[in-house]
């Protein structure tokens, strides 16, 4: 978001709520990307539980995940007393390798979930040819991925629920919430008959619990983080300290009671209380679960009004800094398969040494961001049945390359001047 942009939903949030806004913005993103039944929810990871918890699945029901993936969900499929299985990931594009999701299918496998990673398309045609001939769900996560294209198709419609997220760090944020896209009417209706709107948060608790980001939003504006908080993180680096490299990842603590999972974060604090800090698996959570709040909504409508016109100048700006760079020492980038469209919400690069690399592309001026993608499998918290080599070698490893649709493409060349020069 701009600071005009936060500023107007600032106002927006001690105004008058527009309680039509949820079914209107729901109709909108249905018909943005042809989909059938949508169910909106406070959180991507809220909507995930409540599908979970309203297919009924028999415990200790197993789900296949990429290995290389943002931890959550299969955290959250481990709160609902199901277990999360590792495929290992396709070492060109980073997504879920189909091969791999075969030798691991069971009589306790009941579903698929692949990742559409950084916006990259997972290969959804194999992967519905596999859930297909094993009688297996098939679940799409795209919170990376409003926008990208498989063939003419948005992603989020080949799976039977697509899971999307409107959190402060995604490509169309609106203070949270999220979407999930439902091929089945029935389960769809059994969904939105689990969701407690009493408990929908104000516009005020929203902003309130999300003040912590906003000092983030405006100190990194491109007209305002060269002059405060870079000199800022140049003087620390001077200094040996690492305090502004810390990873802005969640704190995954590890089953110490019984079967219990619990997750701390540093980062969106908002969007985890609405989706993963109950930590008993056999309580009854019927009704937990909120609809994303009126003043979200009515942010979303207003951001995919010019949503279109963001995207295509990033895809465009990320793939001049990709062309720039392919043949960068140094660098191993993902790979866009032929015949998608990547959403390129982050244009993420592999490096060997990842603090090394970034310390010193902060002292040319260009400031990146650490991994926040693990190799799950490698989690101990997870009980994995089978090595992740290709996972392995890019959890940890990965750095967040700038690139903004606000850039221009002189700005984009150079940024990617200054990572040659230094690489």
């Amino acid at each position: 978001m701009t600071i005009p942009e936060v500023l107007r939903s600032v106002l927006d949030a001690f105004g008058s709520g527009d309680n039509d806004a949820p079914s209107e913005f729901a109709r909108e993103l249905k018909s943005f990307g042809g989909y059938n039944q949508i169910v909106m929810t406070g959180s991507g990871r809220a909507g995930f539980r409540l599908l979970l918890e309203s297919l009924n699945l028999p415990p200790g029901s197993e789900i296949i995940f990429p290995a290389y993936t943002f931890h959550i969900m299969p955290v959250v499929a481990a709160e609902c007393g199901l277990k999360p299985v590792f495929a290992d990931v396709d070492p060109e594009t980073w997504n879920i390798d189909p091969e791999k999701i075969i030798p691991l299918i069971n009589k306790n496998t009941r579903a698929i979930m692949p990742t559409h990673l950084f916006g990259v398309p997972a290969d959804m045609e194999k992967m519905e040819e596999i859930a297909r001939d094993n009688g297996l769900l098939l679940f799409e996560d795209c919170a990376h991925a409003l926008g990208a294209l498989d063939g003419e198709e948005p992603v989020g419609n080949k799976g039977d629920a697509a899971l999307f997220t409107f959190a402060m760090s995604k490509n169309m944020p609106c203070w949270g919430g999220g979407a999930i896209v439902v091929r089945d009417q029935e389960l769809a209706e059994r969904m939105l008959g689990r969701i407690d709107n009493r408990r929908v948060p104000s516009a005020r608790s929203i902003i309130r619990r999300q003040i912590s980001n906003i000092p983030g939003i405006i100190l990194t504006q491109r007209g305002i983080f060269p002059w405060t908080l870079y000199p800022a993180i140049r003087l620390a680096d001077l200094k040996g300290s690492n305090y502004f490299d810390r990873p802005f990842i969640e704190e995954v603590r590890g089953p110490e009671d019984g079967n219990q999972l619990s997750v701390s974060s540093n980062q969106d604090a908002f969007d985890a209380d609405h989706g993963s800090r109950i930590t008993d698996p056999s309580a009854n959570r019927k009704n937990l679960i909120t609809g994303i709040s009126p003043f979200q909504a009515a942010v979303g409508l207003r951001q995919l009004k010019r949503f279109p016109g963001w995207l295509k100048k990033q895809v465009r700006n990320a793939r001049l800094l990709r062309n720039r760079l392919q043949d960068c020492p140094g660098l191993q980038l993902q790979q866009e398969p032929e015949g998608t469209r990547s959403s390129f919400l982050y244009v993420r690069a592999r490096v060997d040494d990842p603090p090394a690399v970034r310390r010193r592309l902060l002292r040319a001026g260009i400031d990146t961001k650490p991994d926040d993608m693990r190799n799950c499998a490698a989690l101990k918290i997870f009980e994995a049945r089978t090595p992740c080599p290709e996972a392995e070698k890019l959890g940890g490893h990965c750095i967040e390359l700038p690139c903004s649709h606000f850039y221009s493409d002189r700005q984009i060349n150079q940024i990617a001047d200054r990572i040659i020069a230094v690489l």
